[in-house]
């Protein structure tokens, strides 16, 4: 099962004002950034919210996950 996708967690923080396809697409470049080159980030979803920044809450970290697709051959 070599072949299988990796599922990876991670979270961003974004300000709150961002919407959910805005932080969606930054999630996104997060995700392929950390895999190594020739590989694809597939399947990303976006799980809970919560605001962070102290009293203010001015911004909200999301958690989400993805699979990671191996370059045929890698």
């Amino acid at each position: 099962m070599a072949n299988q996708p990796e599922v990876r967690n991670d979270k961003i923080t974004v300000p709150q004002r961002l919407d959910i396809n805005h932080v969606r697409a930054l999630a996104l470049q997060k995700a392929q950034a950390k895999v190594r080159k020739g590989n694809k980030v597939s399947d990303l979803q976006l799980g809970d919210s919560n605001p962070v920044g102290g009293n203010q809450g001015t911004d909200m970290e999301w958690s989400f996950s993805y699979r990671v697709v191996q370059k045929p051959g890698g």
